[in-house]
């Protein structure tokens, strides 16, 4: 972008005689100026338009990004929720018929269930997160 022309001229007294070529001059100044500020205008116009549309297509890829994150959570725990049901049921079983190793067994996968992250297999969530929703890894719903 060029530099803002900086405009100098005379102060003058209200009785002195204004020469038709400073007349003229002044008005090239204002047209000059009024067609930079236009210029500038555009230009800075163009860059907000830029902008607003990053702006969609960032929120855009947030909300993809949550809409596949609320699917893979209600996916997981889902099958969590049926995997545990199905250990406690085992629990109550194995209490049942009085075997401790069953028991313990049982225990155990119930902890390890509890323990283990359903984000664990992530390595580097800020690799998955920068090439989420791009045109290499398009989300598919």
């Amino acid at each position: 972008m060029t530099e803002p022309k900086v405009h100098v001229g005379k102060v003058l007294k209200a009785n002195t005689p204004i020469a038709n070529a400073d007349a003229f001059a002044a008005l090239n100044q204002i047209v000059a100026a009024a067609r930079e500020y236009g210029q500038i205008r555009q230009t800075e116009g163009t860059k907000r338009a830029a902008i607003a549309a990053e702006e969609h297509v960032q929120v855009d890829r947030i909300r993809a990004a949550e809409g596949v994150l609320q699917l893979y959570f209600e996916r997981v725990f889902e099958e969590r929720a049926s995997t545990s049901g199905e250990m406690f049921a085992r629990l109550d079983e194995a209490m049942e018929s009085g075997d401790p190793q069953m028991v313990h067994a049982v225990v155990r996968g119930i902890v390890d269930l509890a323990q283990a992250s359903p984000l664990a297999g992530l390595e580097d969530f800020g690799t998955f997160w920068k090439t989420l929703g791009t045109a290499d890894n398009p989300i598919e719903l």
